[in-house]
């Protein structure tokens, strides 16, 4: 997945800052917005999907801590990364525990930010691999679920002939029983040969 593909949310009321880190990220290869303040942006975040947040901790009217816990009551799955002076790490520590994805320390070196971010498009990435995963598994169990019930089907109910003889009911549309047997083997190599799946 493309760098240009990941949206970042920069949230700084310090508008050098805010400016430079834009710079920078843009050139990145990421498409960037710009909240001054944490209202903004979660008014930015309500309109438009973002997949990472960058939030200074220390802000007026609403701090990064309060931002961040906004942000996962709205949309678990974005990524917030805050930015955070010396004198506030043990805030910072907080935030982590609170759901932030990971802090960077002022002053820091651009490189320093464009390694935290490239780590949390790589989880992102992760993210929607193993949802992927999710998604073909539920198929191929439900496939499955249809095959069992079809065979049950099949060799439960057993109507007679006018001799008086049983025989097994055939389900209408239904594959021969050999030819579900080779699906039902086939949907289980599938599932035990699907790469397991990659915590978050």
């Amino acid at each position: 997945m493309a760098n240009d593909n990941f949206k970042i949310l920069i949230t700084d009321d310090d508008g050098d800052l805010r400016e430079l880190l834009t710079e920078a990220v843009k050139n990145w290869g990421y498409t960037v917005s710009v909240a001054k303040d944490g209202e903004e942006a979660l008014r930015k975040l309500r309109m438009e999907r973002y997949d990472i947040v960058i939030t200074d901790l220390m802000m007026p009217v609403m701090d990064g801590l309060a931002l961040l816990k906004r942000i996962k009551e709205l949309d678990g799955e974005i990524l917030v990364i805050i930015i955070t002076g010396y004198a506030t790490i043990e805030t910072a520590v907080k935030a982590i525990e609170a759901g932030a994805y990971d802090y960077i320390a002022k002053p820091f070196r651009l490189d320093e930010l464009m390694i935290v971010i490239k780590n949390a498009c790589e989880r992102l990435r992760l993210m929607l691999q193993n949802k992927g995963l999710l998604d073909e598994l539920r198929t191929a169990y439900g496939e499955i679920s249809v095959l069992k019930s079809a065979l049950a089907q099949q060799n439960g109910p057993r109507d007679q002939n006018d001799s008086g003889a049983s025989f097994p009911a055939v389900q209408k549309d239904a594959p021969p029983p050999q030819k579900q047997q080779e699906y039902l083997k086939e949907a289980d190599r599938f599932i035990r040969t699907k790469p397991a799946l990659k915590s978050n």
